[in-house]
C-alpha cells in the first residue's frame, strides 16, 4: 500500500508543474497509428489506450532490446534475460506460459507469431536499431488481423531507407558477461523509383549463471520501388541462434548460494528465413488497396550437450496473405473491407528413452473482416466484424506402436466471430473520451490441440472487454488512462497438476475476469522529460476447480518512473525505475505455494551524439543489483508432490558502445 501512495504522490507532483513546450506534446497525438486501423489513424481518435515508442525514445533511454523498450507500457510485464532464454512477456493480466498466444506481434503489419506451433517470439532477433517505432494497442486488433490479438498488438515497425544516394550506420558494442555486438546498416537510393536498405547483426552474450549463452546472427534485405500511384517493397530475413540453457533452480539452491552452477545440457540452435512482401496503391482519390504477405521456413533442433544426442527437431513452414481495401465515403469516414489466409505445416520430433514422439501438425485458417469509421462533428464511432474458419489436422506418426497405444489425433474445424463497437468524442483539439466493446477469440495452436487433456473437447477461448478511456494534452502535460473489464470463457491454459495428476493443456472451465486501470503521464520541460506509468488489474477465477483463486504469475500493480535529461543539446541522461509487484507462482492455480514477491529495476543511459554523425552511449541495468527469481509450479511424478522452479533474473549488467552514421 505503501509503494501504491508513493506513486501517487510522485504522479500528482509532477502533473502539477508547468512549462512552455507544448509542441513537444503535439506529436504525442497527432503520431500515426497503423495497429488499430490498417491504413492509419491518430492516437487522438484511437479508441483504445495505445502507446508509440518512437527510435528516438528507444535510443534516448538506452533500451539495448525490444522487452526492455516495452517496460513503459502500462499493464504489460517483461521478464528479462540477456543470456539464452527468450523474454517472455505477459500483458493485461494474461498468465504465463500462454503469455504470447494472447498477444499478437506484427512486423510491419504482419503477424510474426506462430499459430502452427507454440514456440515463443523470439525479440531478440530484431535489432532495436532497424525499429522506427513500436504502437502498442491494449483490446484491439481481433477484427482487423485474426486470433490472438487478445490481450492486444505489439506492431514493430521498421525504418525504410533515407532519400540520399548512399547511407549507413556502423556500430559495436561491449558490456557485462562478454556481451559483443557488432551491427551494420547500409542503403541507396539507387534511382528515383529503387532503393534498397540492407541490416546486418552479430551479437554474443553469456549470462551471470554457467551454461547461459545466447550467439545472433541476422541479416536483412528490403528493396522498395516507387510507381506513380504506388509501392511494391519486397524483403527477406535470414537469422541463425544458438543458445544455451542453464535450466531451473530449486529453494535449496538459492538459500545455499549455489547459484551460478547449471543443471542444464541442452544447445539450442534455429535458422530461420522469412520472404515478405507488400504491394499498396492509390486507385482514386478515396480509393486505396493494399496486399501484403510471408512465408517464414523455421527449423530448430535441440541437443543434450552432455550425451550429445538429439533431443527435439521441430521443422515448420507457413504461408500468410491479406488483401484489404479503404474506401473514404466523406471527410474522416471510411470503410475497409479485407480478408486473410494462412496455410502452415510443422514437424515435431522428441527423443525420449521411454515414450518419443512424432507429432505431424497442418493448420489453415481463412478469415474475412469490414471496419467502418463514421465522423459526425465531434463524434467518431466504429464498427467491425471478422468471420474466420479455422482447421486442424494433428497426426501421431507413431501410432500404432509401444507406447503409442492411443493416438494424438485432432481432426476438426472451428468458425469463430469478432466484434468491435467505439464510440469517441473529441472535447477539443487535444483532447478525447471513448468507450469500446471488443469480443476477441483465440484458437489452439496445433500444437497445443495435439497436446490436449484427454477427457477434455478441444475449445475455442473468447473474451468480451469493457473500456473506458480519456486521452488529453494540457499545460505541459500529456496524459492517457483506461479503466477495462475483460470475461474470458475457455481459456486455454497450461496446469502443472490437478488431483496428484500430471497436467496438460486444456480449456479451464467456466469464466475468468479481470478488472484493471493504466495510466500514462509525460511531462516536457525546458531540458528535462519526466514520464509515468501505472497500472492495477484485479483476476479471478470465477468457475471450475480453481473458483475463486487469483490467475497465478500475474502482478496486481505494475509502475515504471523515468527521466530523460538533455545535459547539453547532444548529451542526454536517463534513468528508469520498475516495480513488479508479487504475484502467484506461474501455473500455481491452487494457490498453495504462497504469493512470490515482486521486484525492482533501476536502469541508467547515457548518450551523446557529435556532428560528425559519431554517437558514443553505455548504460547499467539493475544499477542496485537487485537478485529476482520467476517462480513457476513443477510436478514431481515420483513423490506426486507439487514443488516450485526458479528461473533467475538479469543481474547487473553494463554496456558501451558507438556507432557512426554517414
Amino acid at each position: 500500500m505503501k509503494k501504491y501512495l508513493m506513486v501517487v504522490a510522485v504522479l500528482a507532483v509532477s502533473s502539477s508543474v508547468m512549462a512552455a513546450n507544448e509542441e513537444k506534446f503535439a506529436v504525442k497525438l497527432d503520431e500515426t497509428i497503423v495497429s488499430a486501423e490498417s491504413f492509419g489513424t491518430s492516437v487522438l481518435e484511437t479508441p483504445k489506450n495505445v502507446t508509440v515508442i518512437t527510435s528516438e525514445d528507444i535510443e534516448r533511454r538506452g533500451a539495448q532490446t525490444i522487452e526492455e523498450a516495452l517496460k513503459v507500457v502500462p499493464g504489460l510485464t517483461t521478464f528479462s534475460n540477456i543470456g539464452g532464454s527468450d523474454a517472455k512477456i505477459s500483458f493485461r493480466g494474461m498468465a504465463p506460459g500462454k503469455e504470447e498466444q494472447n498477444i499478437l506481434f506484427l512486423i510491419d503489419g504482419i503477424p510474426y507469431n506462430s499459430t502452427v506451433d507454440t514456440a515463443g517470439v523470439n525479440l531478440n532477433l530484431i535489432p532495436v536499431d532497424t525499429i522506427e517505432r513500436i504502437e502498442v494497442v491494449p483490446n484491439g486488433g481481433n477484427v482487423l488481423y485474426g486470433e490472438g490479438a487478445v490481450a492486444g498488438v505489439i506492431n514493430i515497425i521498421t525504418k525504410e531507407g533515407k532519400n540520399k544516394k548512399y547511407y549507413g550506420t556502423v556500430g559495436y558494442e561491449r558490456g557485462s558477461y562478454d556481451l559483443k555486438k557488432y551491427k551494420v546498416n547500409v542503403g541507396s537510393q539507387i534511382t528515383d523509383r529503387l532503393s534498397l536498405n540492407v541490416n546486418y547483426l552479430n551479437k554474443e552474450v553469456k549470462n551471470y549463471r554457467k551454461h547461459d549463452t545466447r550467439d545472433v546472427e541476422y541479416a536483412d534485405f528490403n528493396s522498395k520501388y516507387k510507381f506513380d500511384n504506388g509501392t511494391l517493397t519486397l524483403g527477406f530475413t535470414h537469422s541463425e541462434t544458438e543458445s544455451r540453457f542453464p535450466g531451473s533452480l530449486t529453494k535449496d539452491k538459492i538459500d545455499k548460494g549455489e547459484i551460478k552452477p547449471s543443471i542444464g545440457y541442452t544447445k539450442g540452435k534455429e535458422k530461420l528465413k522469412i520472404y515478405r512482401g507488400k504491394y499498396e496503391t492509390t486507385i482514386t482519390d478515396n480509393l486505396q488497396f493494399s496486399i501484403a504477405g510471408d512465408y517464414k521456413d523455421k527449423l530448430y533442433n535441440s541437443i543434450n550437450e552432455k550425451t550429445g544426442a538429439t533431443s527435439t527437431i521441430r521443422d515448420t513452414q507457413s504461408f500468410y496473405i491479406t488483401p484489404q481495401m479503404k474506401y473514404q465515403y466523406m471527410d474522416n469516414s471510411y470503410f475497409i473491407i479485407g480478408g486473410d489466409f494462412s496455410k502452415g505445416k510443422s514437424d515435431y520430433v522428441y527423443y525420449s528413452t521411454t515414450s518419443p514422439t512424432d507429432t505431424y501438425t497442418k493448420r489453415e485458417s481463412l478469415g474475412v473482416f469490414a471496419t467502418n469509421k463514421t465522423r459526425i462533428n465531434d463524434f467518431i464511432f466504429t464498427q467491425g466484424y471478422r468471420h474466420q474458419r479455422i482447421k486442424y489436422d494433428v497426426k501421431d506418426r507413431l501410432y500404432p506402436s509401444k507406447n503409442h497405444t492411443l493416438p494424438k489425433t485432432v481432426d476438426e474445424t472451428f468458425t469463430e466471430n469478432a466484434y468491435e463497437l467505439t464510440g469517441s468524442y473529441l472535447l477539443n483539439d487535444s483532447s478525447s473520451v471513448y468507450l469500446t466493446y471488443n469480443r476477441a477469440f483465440r484458437a489452439p495452436t496445433a500444437d497445443e490441440a495435439g497436446r490436449w487433456r484427454p477427457g477434455y473437447d478441444v475449445e475455442m477461448q473468447t473474451s468480451d472487454t469493457f473500456e473506458l478511456g480519456l486521452k488529453t494534452i494540457w499545460n505541459n502535460l500529456y496524459f492517457s488512462g483506461a479503466i477495462f473489464q475483460t470475461d474470458t470463457d475457455n481459456e486455454i491454459f497450461y496446469v502443472a497438476y490437478e488431483d496428484g495428476k500430471l497436467g496438460t493443456t486444456y480449456n479451464l472451465p467456466g469464466k475468468n475476469r479481470r478488472r484493471g486501470i493504466e495510466l500514462s503521464m509525460e511531462q516536457y520541460f525546458d531540458k528535462i522529460t519526466f514520464r509515468e506509468g501505472f497500472s492495477y488489474v484485479e483476476h479471478e477465477i470465477k468457475s471450475g476447480p480453481f473458483s475463486g483463486n487469483e490467475i497465478p504469475g500475474v502482478s496486481n500493480y505494475i509502475y515504471n518512473l523515468g527521466m530523460d535529461y538533455s545535459i547539453l543539446d547532444n548529451l542526454i541522461f536517463n534513468t528508469s525505475f520498475y516495480y513488479y509487484g508479487s504475484a502467484y507462482a506461474a501455473y500455481d492455480f491452487h494457490n498453495n505455494m504462497g504469493r512470490q514477491k515482486g521486484h525492482t529495476e533501476l536502469n541508467i543511459a547515457l548518450n551523446y551524439k557529435m556532428e560528425n554523425g559519431l554517437t558514443i552511449y553505455g548504460g547499467i541495468n539493475n544499477l542496485l543489483d537487485k537478485e529476482y527469481f520467476n517462480a513457476k509450479e513443477a510436478y514431481n511424478s515420483t513423490t506426486k508432490q507439487p514443488y516450485l522452479s526458479y528461473y533467475y533474473g538479469t543481474r547487473r549488467n553494463y554496456y558501451v558502445g558507438f556507432k557512426y552514421s554517414f
